[in-house]
Formats: C-alpha cells, structure tokens, sequence
C-alpha cells in the first residue's frame, strides 16, 4: 500500500470514529470509493474505536467537571427542576440508553452520544457495546444507502 491510500484509511477512519453517519460514511462511499469490505473495516473499526476511547474520556470529563464545581463552588445550591431538566428526563426515560446508541452515530456523534449515555446512565460497559453494535449496524445500513444513492446520482449525470 502506497502513502496515498494509508492516507486515505487514516482520514476516514478519524472521520468515521466521530461523526460516521453524516461525514465518516460518504467520504468512504463518495469520495475514496472504498469497497464493502474496505468501509465495513475502516468504518467498524472506527465505530468501536471511537466508543472506547470517548467512553474512557466522557467518564473523566464528568469526574473533572465535578471536582471542578466542587472546588469552585463549595457552597452551591442544588438545581430547581425546570422545564429545560424535565424534557432531559423525559428523553432519557423515552430513549433509554439503547435508543441514545442507536441515534448517535446517525444524529448525534459518537463523542456526544458517549457523553450523553454516559452522563446519564453511567454504564460504560453496556455504552460501549451498545455504541459498537449501533456504529457497525449502521456502516452496514449507511453503505448500501449511499452506494445506491451514488450510483442513481452518476446515472442521472452520464
């Protein structure tokens, strides 16, 4: 393999480990022109990649965030629940932290559905595997969407 190509597997794969759905997927589809097999590896990889790593990190974000207010603001006072904390609540109880995997590598990201699961639930374990799952079904779903997409889109310029 050239420069050229590892290049190529290294841009996607960064891409793919944080936004797979909406710039991960079509650069691997769109722009390189990567096969099945070639996306499904990049991609997954990507996917599971990216849920260890920002799994790992949100949990330390969340322990620095609250050492931080602690240190900070020793005497605060405890949050009123407003209307802003009720529709969280509701979308967390609505969701589920399966939901929240399954929308994040389409909707969201993967660092912000990691954070988001995390934050709420606290479960990493069960947020890396359900984020892994739900970053390869939708590699799986998201190629054959843009390959078709890609070939009407060439049909339609020939």
């Amino acid at each position: 393999m050239s420069a050229a190509e590892w290049s190529k597997i290294i841009a996607a794969f960064i891409a793919c480990a944080v936004k797979p759905g909406l710039v991960g997927l079509p650069t691997t589809v769109f722009a390189f022109h990567f096969s099945f097999l070639q996306t499904l590896l990049v991609s997954g990889s990507a996917g599971i990649c990216g849920s260890f790593v920002f799994c790992f990190l949100s949990d330390e974000i969340i322990r620095l965030y609250e050492w931080f207010l602690n240190k900070c603001f020793p005497n605060r006072k405890k949050k009123k629940f407003t209307k802003t904390n009720r529709l969280l609540i509701s979308v967390k109880h609505y969701f589920g932290i399966k939901g929240i995997a399954f929308l994040a590598p389409l909707i969201l990201s993967i660092p912000l559905g990691s954070f988001v699961a995390i934050r709420f639930f606290g479960h990493r374990n069960k947020t890396i595997l359900y984020m892994s799952i739900s970053s390869v079904m939708w590699t799986i779903i998201l190629y054959f969407v843009y390959n078709g997409f890609y070939d009407k889109l060439m049909e339609l310029f020939k």
